[in-house]
C-alpha cells in the first residue's frame, strides 16, 4: 500500500490519529492495518442482512394485510402466525423493512462490483497498465477485506515495485 494511503488510513485525512486505527505506520510495505469487522465480513454481514430485511418486509406486507381486514390465501395463511406477535408495530415494519432492504443489497452490490472492478485491474500481464492504475486498485483493495491487499502485494511483487 503506498506510504500516503498508509497514512491517510492510520490518522485520517486532518493527520491526526483516530480511536479505529491507532497502529503505528512505520516499517516495511507489507505491513497492514487491521480492518474493520464491517469491512472483513461485508459479503457475509450484507447478505445476512438483506435476508433478514426482506423476511421483515414480507411480515410487515402481510402484517398490513391483514390490518386493512383482509385475508390471506390458504396457500400462504402460515404467514399470518408470524406476522400476529407483532401487532401495532407492523406498521414500522412496513417502513423499516424495506429501508434496510434496499441498504443492505446496495452493501453487496457495491461489494461484488469493487471485486470485479479490482479483478478486471490485476489480471494484466502489462506492468505499465498495473502501474497507470495502481491508485484505484490501491483504494479497491482498501476498501474491501484483507485478502484483496494481499493479493495486491503479491502482484506488486510479481511485478517488482
Amino acid at each position: 500500500m503506498a506510504s500516503w494511503l498508509r497514512l491517510h488510513v492510520a490518522y485520517g485525512p486532518g493527520g491526526m490519529a483516530n480511536h479505529f486505527n491507532t497502529v503505528p505506520v512505520f516499517g516495511a510495505e507489507d505491513e497492514s492495518l487491521s480492518k474493520s469487522i464491517l469491512t472483513e465480513y461485508r459479503l457475509e454481514l450484507g447478505s445476512f442482512f438483506s435476508l433478514a430485511f426482506g423476511v421483515l418486509t414480507l411480515i410487515g406486507t402481510v402484517g398490513l394485510y391483514m390490518d386493512l381486514g383482509n385475508e390471506l390465501p390458504s396457500a400462504i395463511s402460515f404467514l399470518e402466525d408470524l406476522a400476529t406477535p407483532f401487532g401495532n408495530w407492523v406498521a414500522w415494519i412496513v417502513v423499516v423493512g424495506p429501508i434496510g432492504l434496499v441498504v443492505c443489497v446496495w452493501w453487496v452490490y457495491d461489494y461484488v462490483r469493487k471485486t470485479r472492478e479490482l479483478a478486471e485491474l490485476i489480471d494484466t500481464p502489462s506492468k505499465a497498465k498495473f502501474v497507470r492504475n495502481l491508485d484505484d486498485i490501491e483504494y479497491l483493495a482498501w476498501s474491501l477485506p484483507q485478502r484483496f491487499e494481499d493479493k495486491v502485494l503479491a502482484k506488486k511483487k510479481e511485478f517488482k515495485l
